[in-house]
């Protein structure tokens, strides 16, 4: 039976509650500001309201409007135990703008964006090398450099992805705007609009973005920090869906840190070969492993070459150079098109400056540097989290990258915490910027990049204090 006006201007409310849009104890649209927005009467948004009563989701205040319940019902589900094609109705998209804005104020302690604080960065090196270039080859800064992009910096990848297994060409790699770029030119090389793409859940935000934006379907794997992408539930999934693609980060996954075991990496493979679905693997903070020695990329015992592999030097040496790079094997050609099509030519100038410092082995001594600076981090904050966050608080306990995913007591919501931080300049992101399913209420990620000094050890006490007052009965 088809649902009524009201029926539907309910479950579209609720959506946005359990999405996070409005928090908690939070005022929603008054009965006639809704109206006005759906161009519907004010009688039949007094009815959703008052259905939305009875579900325990909103309570009315005399002379004051409608509010958020304190304590919202979690969402049904009849088959909460099998994962399914989300179509994202742009909801995430919202938030996210939202939160990200927030966060990037310069008077917040950013524990949420997941950008090394310039401390962690080659700053210095960059800068001789860009201003060196701009005296004496001032030319590069107005030539073209075209796709697939400049022949010497694809030569510096190639031989540092040696290091990844992978024995590659220049002529095999073609270098982007970064890794997210990459991501969605891989999607649009494989898939079309309609096309059902498995994600691990939690996910990096921007993966939730590009589908949208390409009008896929995402089905969401669970994904730990300690194990990553379950592949159990892929598996059991790929018989009962037509996946396209599978996103998966092996290697440090934001935002859990999970990096997969060699068996695992293996049983993926064996799943891709025999569902024949494309893998797309995200290595962007493969580098960054504390361990001497890292797994081999999955593109590494590609035997059908039909893996597409995507990183970038945004997370090691400069974010803001948004140099990345794809090795996509047999969809190679479509990938370069596409890439021509939307952006022409990458800038040369950055692209001269990265090589320029991965010739002269600078790039080796940097990643030592941050590597061990990041572990000490690693071990400073998990110190602090669990001194001064309430009892039942646990973190991720990542090998490698710079995000730590924590998870909060029940009781806890994570996005009010984060409302509640930013009102004192502290910025965390929440764990339902992670999922299309409003999964994780009580989490956050934050990133450990950042000056371990007084204002971070003091900011990061000050969010368990928060914490700790969200209890109902105290510690």
């Amino acid at each position: 039976m088809e649902h009524s006006l009201y029926e539907k201007i309910a479950t579209q409310v609720e959506k946005q509650i359990h999405n996070g849009i409005f928090l908690p104890g939070k005022k929603i649209p008054s009965v006639r500001k809704l109206s006005k927005q759906l161009n519907v009467s004010v009688a039949t948004v007094l009815q959703a309201y008052s259905l939305l009563e009875d579900r325990g989701i909103i309570k009315a205040r005399p002379q004051k409007g409608y509010f958020v319940q304190d304590h919202i019902p979690p969402k049904q589900s009849s088959n909460s135990n099998i994962v399914k094609p989300i179509e994202n109705d742009g909801s995430i998209h919202t938030l996210l703008r939202r939160l990200l804005h927030a966060s990037q104020r310069p008077d917040i302690v950013q524990f949420a964006a997941a950008i090394p604080q310039s401390p962690f960065l080659p700053i210095r090196q960059l800068q001789r090398s860009v201003g060196r270039l701009m005296r004496l080859e001032p030319e590069i800064c107005a030539a073209y450099a075209f796709t697939p992009g400049s022949l010497s910096l694809r030569r510096q990848i190639a031989i540092r992805m040696l290091d990844t297994g992978c024995q590659l060409q220049p002529d095999d790699i073609t270098i982007t705007m970064g890794c997210q770029n990459g991501l969605m030119l891989s999607l649009q090389a494989i898939a079309k609009a309609g096309d059902t793409i498995a994600i691990e859940s939690p996910t990096y935000h921007g993966v939730l973005q590009v589908i949208e934006v390409l009008q896929m379907k995402a089905i969401e794997i669970p994904c730990d920090s300690q194990h990553g992408i379950n592949l159990n539930v892929l598996e059991q999934t790929l018989k009962q869906w037509p996946i396209k693609a599978c996103i998966v980060t092996p290697d440090n996954q934001n935002p859990t840190g999970a990096t997969l075991n060699h068996i695992a990496r293996q049983h993926l493979l064996t799943l891709a070969t025999r569902h024949q679905f494309t893998l797309i693997e995200d290595d962007v903070y493969g580098e960054l492993n504390y361990n001497h020695r890292r797994e081999h990329a999955l593109k590494a015992d590609d035997q059908t070459n039909s893996i597409i592999y995507c990183s970038s030097f945004s997370k090691s040496i400069a974010p803001g150079f948004r140099v990345g790079w794809i090795v996509a094997g047999k969809h190679q050609a479509q990938i370069e098109h596409l890439a021509y099509i939307q952006s022409l030519a990458v800038p040369t100038l950055t692209q001269t400056a990265i090589t320029n410092f991965l010739e002269n082995g600078a790039y080796d001594r940097h990643l030592r540097r941050t590597r061990a600076a990041y572990h000490d981090n690693l071990i400073r904050y998990q110190a602090i989290i669990s001194q001064h966050f309430p009892t039942g608080t646990s973190t991720s306990t990542p090998t490698g990258g710079f995000l730590l995913w924590v998870t909060l007591p029940s009781d806890i919501d994570a996005m009010a915490l984060h409302t509640q931080a930013l009102n004192i300049g502290i910025g965390i992101l929440p764990g339902v910027a992670f999922s299309l399913t409003n999964q994780y209420p009580h989490h956050f990620r934050i990133n450990y990049a950042l000056t371990w000094d007084t204002k971070t050890q003091d900011a990061l006490k000050q969010l368990g204090k928060l914490a700790c007052q969200q209890v109902p009965n105290g510690y």
